[in-house]
């Protein structure tokens, strides 16, 4: 299993590298009790998460301080999270829910033109930091 995936840090190393304090991760947690299995796993009483979690934490915090709901913004953070994203990689998406107003997307440029209000989270540089910064913490 490669280092990406691999689910070795705790709860409090988590919350650290993701920019939150340990509360804030139980209530992420408890908020998405059913998904939960999408950023984290339960051994015995610990949660233990991956650089991938961590990130996918991150992201959607970043998705739904611009208004996604906590299940929709953890859900779009997942699936463009599968890899590690190039640096420059931003996550484009509408900033208004409707139908058919398209998935989020990953692009390494903005749009030069904007139809309608869009989020921009630079999903790269927020994944690049979190790796950079995971060497510093004992596993």
């Amino acid at each position: 299993m490669d280092a990406w995936s691999l689910r070795a840090f705790t709860r409090a190393e988590a919350a650290a590298l993701c920019g939150q304090n340990v509360k804030s991760i139980d209530l992420l947690i408890h908020r998405a009790k059913k998904a939960s299995a999408l950023f984290c796993e339960k051994r015995g009483s610990r949660r233990m998460f991956s650089l991938q979690d961590i990130c996918v934490l991150r992201v959607a915090f970043e998705l739904e301080r611009a208004g996604r709901t906590w299940l929709t913004a953890l859900g779009a953070a997942f699936d463009n999270l599968q890899i590690p994203p190039d640096p420059d990689a931003l996550l484009i998406a509408p900033a208004v829910i409707s139908r058919g107003c398209g998935l989020p997307f990953i692009s390494f440029v903005a749009p030069s033109a904007f139809d309608r209000s869009i989020i921009v989270v630079p999903i790269g540089l927020i994944c690049q930091q979190i790796l950079e910064e995971a060497q510093y913490v004992a596993v």
